[in-house]
């Protein structure tokens, strides 16, 4: 039942994420704050490997299809991230988490043009159209704050 709750906690490390990464961006450039992030996520998959017994496996190599989505599901966050640290550094925490909230519906967009997924309903709809609303005011309102 746990399980139920990992978005929550997510949430709750990104949020966390964001407040402190405006601040480090003051002290550090991104450069040096990617390079910290990067190795961090190596001590921690080091201790996911100890703590699951898990092996490493790249046998999703010995095909070009898989081996195209898994590095791209790979480096899309990085690549992400990099966008997300100079939204911080530009404007706010604030700005870039609630205009990056607009990802789920790019998840939908993606997940209809690469994989063909057509569940999509009136619900999922609106909801994406909310968030973009939400997503546009505020870039439109910061564009006329800052000039």
């Amino acid at each position: 039942m746990i399980y139920a709750f990992y978005p929550i906690f997510a949430a709750m490390l990104y949020g966390f994420a964001f407040a402190f990464t405006e601040r480090a961006l003051k002290l550090t450039n991104i450069s040096t704050y990617m390079a910290l992030s990067a190795s961090a996520g190596m001590l921690v998959m080091v201790a996911l490997i100890k703590l699951k017994g898990e092996a490493l496996s790249f046998t999703f190599l010995e095909s070009k299809s898989t081996a195209a989505i898994v590095l791209a599901a790979a480096i899309a966050p990085s690549l992400g991230w990099i966008f997300t640290m100079f939204a911080i550094k530009t404007t706010s925490a604030t700005y870039a988490s609630f205009t990056e909230i607009s990802y789920p519906l790019f998840t939908l967009i993606f997940l209809f043009a690469f994989f063909g997924l057509r569940t999509i309903d009136w619900t999922i709809l609106l909801g994406g159209a909310l968030i973009m609303t939400g997503s546009f005011i505020m870039v439109y309102g910061q564009t006329k704050i800052k000039g």
